[in-house]
């Protein structure tokens, strides 16, 4: 009977200590880091039902601004990168805010759809095309694959994309909804370090099932572009070594806080977009001083960036690596993903 106790005593402790790993960010709002055998991965839970918060999408207003200049501007606890974009910081699929749908977006298949509205959330897969987005959404961001289906993580086999996005690891973002749609995730995984080398999307997907019981959820941009903003600082180490400019995000914010559509700005706040710019460039010219010095011989190409290299080492088609004319996305074939239904 003693040890009966003892072990009931064990595991009540370590449910405690579970619980205790969970940190309170606002009502209805909590955050955790994972940090174990070779994952680095934040996580913020949300609980839609909670009068106190509300989960929004950007405006059309806030195109292209880094996750900490968003969420500072809508006040938000918490905030993450969301779709895939092109280099003119269009999101590849509908973009829908609690102002309206993006102009030039749209569901087309290309993509599924994390919507938001109600007290609850749902996402929906590539084939269930949101055209117009239904009444009761209030917010919506686009993604691509499908991980969880149906309470099923999705296997390596299963998932679809090419070996070098897929399956190889990778900084990820990635959104999660339980069964009964009351509670949300927003999941970061870092990557490209040699103590994080990221996730594969198997991977996220168990993860996401088996530690926090979702029972669908969508990967969202990721690489360089992934980042988490909770209590006014980014808490993930973006791979880039500094944030990435993307086109739409997700936030939570306090229903006190949640700005009105007249307070947005008529267009796209250019002064925001030119000063992000300007520490992009900053930044590079500051890596570029510190860089090691070239042969002579180089002449003045030693000078001229060069594009990154993609996963299977392949190059972008393009004269400059700079982040707002590079589109994001992990895998080789980036011009092809997400692919045509």
């Amino acid at each position: 009977m003693k040890h009966v106790v003892t072990f009931a005593a064990l595991l009540c402790l370590l449910a405690t200590a579970a619980l205790a790993d969970w940190q309170t960010v606002a009502d209805g709002v909590a955050y955790q880091h994972y940090n174990s055998g070779g994952m680095d991965v934040h996580v913020a839970r949300i609980d839609l039902t909670s009068p106190h918060v509300r989960v929004v999408t950007s405006r059309e207003s806030d195109r292209g601004l880094r996750v900490s200049d968003f969420a500072k501007r809508a006040h938000a606890v918490i905030a993450i990168n969301g779709d895939y974009f092109d280099p003119k910081m269009q999101p590849v699929g509908l973009a829908l805010s609690p102002c309206g749908v993006w102009e030039g977006t749209k569901d087309t298949g290309r993509e599924g759809v994390v919507a938001v509205g109600g007290g609850r959330a749902e996402i929906y897969p590539q084939k269930e095309v949101l055209d117009p987005p239904a009444d009761w959404m209030t917010s919506a961001v686009s993604g691509w694959p499908m991980l969880v289906k149906q309470c099923h993580p999705l296997s390596p086999v299963e998932l679809p994309g090419s070996d070098g996005f897929t399956r190889s690891p990778h900084p990820r973002t990635a959104v999660g909804v339980t069964e009964d749609g009351h509670t949300m995730f927003f999941v970061v995984a870092d990557g490209r370090r040699k103590d994080a080398p990221g996730l594969t999307l198997a991977r996220l997907a168990a993860f996401m099932r088996d530690e926090l019981n979702v029972c669908s959820a969508m990967n969202l941009d990721g690489g360089g572009s992934s980042a988490m903003w909770v209590n006014d600082q980014i808490v993930n180490k973006p791979s880039d070594g500094s944030e990435r400019r993307v086109a739409d995000h997700l936030a939570v914010v306090l229903a006190s806080e949640l700005l009105a559509c007249d307070e947005k700005p008529a267009t796209v706040d250019e002064a925001a977009l030119a000063d992000a710019k300007k520490r992009e460039e900053a930044e590079q010219r500051g890596n570029a001083a510190n860089a090691p010095k070239t042969n002579a011989n180089a002449g003045s190409q030693s000078a001229t960036p060069q594009p990154t290299a993609t996963p299977n080492g392949t190059t972008p088609n393009t004269t400059t690596s700079s982040p707002e004319k590079v589109p994001p996305q992990n895998d080789p074939s980036a011009k092809k993903l997400p692919p045509q239904p």
